[in-house]
């Protein structure tokens, strides 16, 4: 019970902090793009698409790895948690240190033939130093989430998020007037310091929390880890690849269908760094299950309770679709008003809505992911990516020169789906999935759509041509209270599925 519950609170925990930290990033990210304008954020999108590669790399799949390992470690009681983070830190801060110096050595390089645009060079130098404390902060998560003590986790992330910013609009502020280079060099400045604080925090965090002290020999423990690392790192990186090609392809295929360059970078920006965060930001709930599913599972299958894992599987995927449905019905519905209270215009809206549809999608192959690494899976879900990755590239360099953002929007719909499906399917053949289309899928589609028609209507009469915060968050609350209505009244939800307690490890 004591595991049940600990689940519970810290994917409460998780989840607060994740919707906290997100309004704080798109909020940001609207001062931002006031500041630099969506050429600028297509610009520093293009940037960060490099350094997320560099991050795939520098962290090595250690993440799950420290969280495997020290999942098993607490469950079959072999070698104390202690070795494992030392072993796990090692590891890191060699591949953290060497994709770092990479980086930073070639940052000319990327920006020119890669970028193709000089003014990402300053940035690129700037976060290749952040690069090792990333890697050693990412070990230390797995060791956090493995161990559930997430809590004060959670409260460092929001001290990485607040000095981001704080650093990011002094930068900013020096930088006016110095060009979009030295704006794009102060958010990264921002980022580098954001990670080293975090990196700070995380390891006091570690040194003071309750542990094994004894030693133990990490003979062996290294070909564990990489056994989990190395297909996670490898997969990981290798879709990092493709997809910062991808990314780095829609500017050049913008431009080759007859777009100039900055209009170019401001379809992409407002793509990507408009739409989409409006998008994934209700998916904070999914993010932290996800993660912490990784340990339970993790434990479940090293203790061989088969049907525990069936059953978590199984409600998992079915509340994640009645979330899914209910949060992508709301958005295609108030598109404009969501568009409009965010950034104060209704630039983005027809990109939230049209992305609607698809993030059903999007969100259950979120919490696949992560019933299948908790299933040591991971050599599956490598394969996908880079199957995934791999067309989304060949795609990208056909269809957008002729086809521009209308060809871009079609492969992002076609890569989630394969995506999803490769995943969804494996599941199936790692545990006893039973989905009912019309109860699991259908009943709560209609639910949605019943809520969401019902209080588009109130709207257009209670507030037809307003916009605003309160607005928005007032029309959420209501959605949110009918959609549970609908819900019961149609038998999705009863007593029995609120107070079922999730399975503990025994």
């Amino acid at each position: 019970m004591r595991n049940s519950k600990l689940l519970i609170l810290n994917t409460t925990v998780l989840t607060l902090s994740g919707f906290l930290m997100r309004t704080i990033a798109v909020s940001f990210n609207v001062y931002l793009t006031g500041r630099i304008g969506s050429a600028g954020i297509g610009l520093f999108q293009l940037i960060m698409s490099v350094y997320a590669l560099a991050v795939t790399f520098a962290s090595a799949g250690i993440r799950l790895a420290a969280t495997r390992l020290v999942t098993d470690s607490l469950c079959k009681k072999e070698a104390p948690a202690k070795t494992i983070v030392k072993l796990c830190i090692k590891y890191s801060l060699v591949t953290g240190c060497a994709v770092a110096g990479i980086m930073f050595l070639l940052s000319g390089f990327i920006s020119r033939k890669w970028i193709m645009d000089e003014r990402a060079e300053y940035s690129l130098k700037i976060l290749a130093l952040s690069l090792p404390p990333v890697a050693v902060s990412a070990a230390l998560n797995g060791y956090f989430t493995a161990r559930k003590t997430l809590i004060k986790y959670s409260a460092v992330q929001l001290i990485e998020q607040l000095c981001r910013i704080c650093v990011t609009v002094f930068g900013l502020a020096v930088s006016a007037g110095n060009g979009l280079s030295a704006l794009c060099g102060a958010i990264a400045a921002g980022t580098t310091a954001s990670e080293i604080i975090s990196c700070v925090l995380c390891c006091t965090l570690y040194l003071f929390d309750k542990k094994e002290q004894n030693s133990f020999s990490e003979r062996g423990l290294l070909k564990r880890l990489m056994h989990i690392s190395v297909p996670d790192a490898v997969g990981s990186g290798m879709r990092s690849v493709l997809l910062t090609v991808e990314h780095l392809l829609i500017p050049v295929g913008f431009r080759k269908s007859g777009q100039k360059t900055e209009e170019a970078l401001s379809t992409y920006g407002t793509v990507h760094g408009m739409a989409l965060p409006v998008i994934l930001y209700p998916a904070a709930v999914l993010t932290a299950l996800s993660g912490l599913l990784v340990p339970e599972l993790s434990g479940f299958l090293a203790m061989g309770q088969k049907e525990k894992i069936n059953r978590v599987s199984n409600e998992c995927l079915k509340l994640t679709a009645m979330f899914a449905l209910g949060t992508g019905v709301f958005m295609f519905f108030f598109a404009d008003k969501t568009s409009a209270a965010v950034y104060s215009d209704s630039e983005s809206a027809f990109y939230i809505k049209l992305l609607s549809v698809l993030l059903p999608v999007m969100y259950l192959d979120t919490v696949t992911d992560g019933l299948l690494k908790g299933l040591d899976q991971q050599l599956a879900s490598m394969r996908y990516n880079i199957i995934d990755s791999g067309l989304c590239v060949v795609l990208v360099y056909f269809l957008l020169p002729q086809f521009a953002v209308k060809g871009y929007i079609f492969i992002l719909f076609l890569s989630e789906i394969i995506n999803f499906a490769f995943s969804f399917n494996r599941l199936t053949k790692t545990a006893e999935i039973k989905i009912n289309l019309l109860s699991d899928l259908g009943k709560p589609l209609l639910a949605a759509l019943g809520a969401g028609s019902v209080l588009n209507l109130l709207t257009y009469y209670a507030f037809p041509d307003e916009a605003s915060k309160l607005i928005l968050a007032i029309i959420t609350v209501l959605f949110v209270l009918l959609y549970f209505f609908c819900l019961r009244i149609l038998g999705c939800i009863n007593k029995k599925d609120i107070r079922r307690p999730i399975p503990a490890r025994k």
